[in-house]
């Protein structure tokens, strides 16, 4: 009959503790014989065994005696095997079995990852292993089909004949090319159908030009190798950038899963946080996984909104985190694998979920929060003594959806309630917006991923999601009194497009004048008669006021007039009262001030040019260059990127730091007077056409100069680095192991652009890889500089781009097949920096770590964890970035000639 069966024949799972209800005796024999199969054809140690009592429950009936206890379970192992293994060839996968009615749990699986992530609904394929099944495009994705939430169900859309706004129209397995048993899964998750991993590597190549045009690439592809995870993993999944996304989508179908979890937590209502420390090994009974699989964040990092709760809650305490960055040539493979039904509780009819009540209970306590209810509706004209709490969040710091012209309603509001006006939410932790959202009894703010933050309101809270097209993340989501709010989805007019970059109508800004906003809480039963009185009252003073206000600063615009105007020549615009010089506060335009170009300073005098002095001498303090360098140990050639117009740079390098490499050659447009330059003419020698320079360059380096160095070493033009720490760096023995491998070596400060890519100018020419960023300079040694040069042509030709440094490193990856090395000292300091020395003293992690992941890509491309001041820097670091040439040569003389002000 098989699990499947025996599942059906349960009918339910207890939404407890993952118990089903009374088997039959034929299920029991069924099952029983099939593990004797089982063990039999494993019984030479080569089969990987599925055991299904770890999912599908102890196969008890509650209402009679308890089984006996089943004997301890051996930890299950993860292994590394080939891809012609005999255990892989023999797999065969089946599922899903519904685990909860929000997720499933398939067997001999493996996972890949979507790598171009401009489709960001379809992250991950899942690898089915049929034997049988000969479909010559087997392999293929379907057409994304992300309305579906569950598994290969009929109806879905095809996005290939069915384009919606977004999607690709290129290739794709048509509806009329699927026959049989050819699947295309769910939302988030592709069906890929393989007979074993051989074939999929075969397949995949086969089809390779019609995936890549449909924006489907997965990785790895070629797999090299299998990672087989024994036990049952669990894989988070969910769209990514978007908090609103991660808690209406991907949350709420974590929850009957954790529901135990939730339970046990609500039952301790004594102090506060989770009641699991990060040590414990949370057992089965509440948590049926071992494992844990995040592509897009391997460690679920706390600073994305569900990894923050999930964390606060202990999902994850003393569950194991698969590493899918430390090994990417290599298949992820799973024994059991958890899917949760990504969507399923917003767009289905089942929208209760079991156990909510308890996920509320324990979410509370985690996060400090009190079991409260708001004030109750309708609010009064103050006679009661009592203020309700009103949040506003008007947008502003997103350029869309802004509430324009706002401060008259919040003004007016200030009068009868306490207001909170909150600028940016994603500058907030989590925590502190959870306490912005508990402690307001209304809530008046546009449409966006800050509603996630509504399962921390208080009972009877009121909640208005204001958009210009109606639509609402809550409404389609639980029903809003499952959180025990009173939601409003308000539509609104007013609204405009005009210097929104989308040009959606969903993130067009809108003016919401007082008179609208009281109106509507008067009709909805908000506020009371009297109240709306007085908030209209208050509202047309807050307006006259701020009309003076407007009236009197165009009055004095220019309220200054000088003789130059007088006579002709234009007048001179007045600094505003608290404006500092620029110098005082953009410190980049400090750096390129004529008072501070003063190359010849003595040492006396660094203190009083150098600006933020104490931060340059931390840094000089603390990373001294290494003593014993010697010149041509290693050899090192070192190549700066220049061109006409940037002389001075040049000169600056060449007189200060590059004199110490064992070779200094400039590539530039032209030849550099009294420098040794390799002259390169493009037709296009800009900015944007860095790539391709970059091309011939390395191919010209190699070709004259690759047999006399033992490493090549490219910099920028701005670039600082100390080359005695480069020397005591590549005489490593990490460095050293690596390069006895005779593969070729890369170094540099490793990023990983393969979630990322688009936000660096790579878009659809290239799906992300691991590279070292340009700034501070990457290093080759013979072997990796000779390989790639016979092959750099054959990687992206004809496209012009800026981001060679990433283009390069995909390049290394996919031709090579050489990754970066993790350069970090042994405390986590990075070695490589592409930024200016004052990073060592003042870098610290951004508060909002979920914003800084879609915008900062230095945060986002950086591998994690990342170091704080005053660790963030290395004690060997070998290079900085973006110092200007007068700053070169300061910075150079503090290092090196002025002793005294470093004690």
């Amino acid at each position: 009959m098989g699990a499947k069966g025996c599942q059906k024949g349960a009918q339910v799972v207890a939404p407890y503790r993952w118990q089903l209800v009374g088997m039959s005796v034929i299920c029991m024999f069924g099952l029983t014989m099939m593990a004797l199969l089982v063990a039999f054809e494993g019984s030479g140690g080569t089969t990987i065994s599925a055991d299904f009592n770890v999912i599908l429950g102890r196969f008890t009936n509650p209402t009679t005696k308890p089984a006996p206890p089943p004997a301890p379970r051996k930890k299950p192992q993860s292994r590394v095997l080939g891809i012609d293994d005999p255990a892989l060839l023999r797999l065969a996968s089946s599922g899903p079995d519904e685990l909860t009615s929000s997720a499933y749990v398939f067997h001999n699986v493996c996972m890949t990852f979507n790598v171009h992530n401009t489709l960001e609904k379809s992250e991950r394929g899942l690898v089915w292993f049929d034997r049988e099944y000969q479909h010559p495009k087997r392999c293929v994705p379907c057409s994304n089909p992300a309305i579906t939430f569950g598994w290969q169900e009929h109806g879905y859309r095809d996005y290939v004949q069915e384009n919606g706004h977004g999607w690709r129209k290129e290739g794709g397995l048509l509806r009329n090319e699927r026959k049989g048993k050819h699947g295309c899964g769910m939302m988030w998750i592709h069906k890929i159908t393989a007979h074993n991993i051989s074939d999929y590597n075969t397949c995949m190549r086969y089809h390779e030009k019609e995936i890549l045009n449909r924006g489907q690439v997965q990785a790895p592809a070629p797999a090299k190798s299998v990672i087989f995870h024994e036990g049952t993993t669990l894989s988070l999944n969910w769209y990514h950038k978007n908090t609103g996304h991660q808690l209406f989508d991907s949350l709420t179908s974590l929850m009957p899963l954790l529901a135990p979890l939730f339970e046990e937590l609500a039952k301790n209502s004594q102090g506060s946080g989770a009641i699991y420390s990060d040590d414990d090994d949370i057992s089965e009974d509440v948590l049926p996984y071992q494992r844990v699989i995040a592509h897009q964040l391997p460690q679920c990092d706390s600073s994305f909104y569900i990894c923050n709760v999930l964390r606060t809650l202990g999902a994850f305490h003393g569950k194991q985190f698969i590493d899918t960055h430390a090994n990417p040539d290599a298949m992820q493979c799973f024994e059991h694998l958890i899917v949760p039904r990504s969507g399923y509780y917003g767009r289905n009819r089942e929208r209760v979920v079991p156990n909510f009540e308890d996920f509320r209970t324990a979410l509370f306590k985690a996060y400090d929060l009190p079991i409260a209810k708001a004030v109750t509706i309708p609010y009064h004209g103050g006679e009661s003594g009592v203020r309700p709490h009103v949040l506003f969040y008007r947008h502003a710091s997103t350029k869309r959806r802004v509430w324009l012209g706002a401060n008259p309603v919040i003004d007016a509001f200030k009068e009868l309630f306490t207001v909170s006006d909150v600028y940016d939410f994603g500058s907030l932790t989590l925590k502190e917006q959870a306490q912005h959202f508990h402690k307001a009894d209304l809530l008046l703010m546009a449409h966006g991923a800050q509603f996630a933050n509504i399962i921390f309101c208080s009972e009877g809270a009121v909640v208005y999601e204001i958009s210009c097209n109606g639509y609402s993340h809550v409404a389609r989501a639980l029903p809003p009194e499952r959180y025990g709010i009173i939601h409003h989805s308000w539509q609104i007019k007013g609204c405009t497009t005009e210097g929104v970059e989308s040009g959606d109508i969903l993130d067009a800004n809108f003016t919401l004048p007082v008179t609208q906003v009281v109106n509507r809480l008067r009709h909805d039963g908000v506020v009371d008669a009297k109240a709306a009185e007085h908030l209209l009252d208050a509202g047309k003073r807050a307006m006259a006021k701020a009309q003076t206000a407007n009236e009197a600063a165009a009055k004095v615009k220019f309220s200054r007039k000088d003789k130059k105007e007088e006579s002709g020549k234009g007048p001179i615009p007045v600094r505003a009262s608290g404006e500092k010089k620029k110098y005082e506060s953009n410190r980049w335009d400090a750096l390129f001030d004529m008072r501070f170009k003063d190359v010849d300073a003595t040492c006396e005098k660094l203190p009083h040019i150098i600006p933020r002095f104490s931060a340059y001498q931390w840094a000089a303090k603390n990373i001294p260059d290494w003593p014993q360098a010697e010149m041509g140990k290693p050899r090192i050639l070192c190549w700066a990127f220049t061109r006409t117009g940037f002389e001075e740079r040049a000169f600056a390098l060449h007189n200060t730091w590059g004199a110490k490499c064992d070779k200094l050659v400039f590539v530039s447009n032209a030849v550099m007077d009294t420098m040794p330059t390799l002259v390169i003419q493009l037709d296009d020698d800009s900015h944007d056409n860095l790539w391709n320079k970059l091309k011939i360059s390395l191919q010209e380096i190699y070709r004259n100069y690759g047999q006399d160095f033992d490493w090549f070493y490219k910099v920028d033009d701005d670039t600082f680095a100390l080359i005695g720490n480069l020397r005591k760096y590549l005489l490593s023995e990490q460095v050293q192991t690596e390069k006895k491998k005779g593969k070729g070596v890369y170094i540099g400060r490793s990023m990983d652009s393969r979630f990322y890519h688009d936000q660096r100018g790579g878009g659809r020419h290239n799906k992300g890889c691991r590279f070292n960023v340009g700034g501070s300079g990457y290093l080759f040694d013979r072997v990796a500089l000779m390989r790639l040069s016979e092959r750099v042509e054959e990687c992206q030709p004809g496209l012009k781009s800026s981001a060679d440094d990433m283009l390069i490193g995909c390049c290394v990856e996919e031709k090579l097949g050489i990754l970066p090395l993790d350069t970090r000292g042994p405390k986590g300091g990075e070695r490589f920096h592409p930024f200016d020395p004052q990073f060592c003293s003042d870098y610290h992690l951004p508060r909002d770590r979920d914003k800084a992941m879609r915008e900062d890509w230095f945060y986002s491309y950086s591998l994690k964890p990342i170091r704080e001041a005053p660790d963030h820097c290395a004690r060997d670091t070998v290079a900085f970035h973006h110092l200007p040439p007068h700053l070169v040569q300061q910075v150079h003389k503090l290092w090196f000639d002025c002793p005294e002000l470093l004690l």
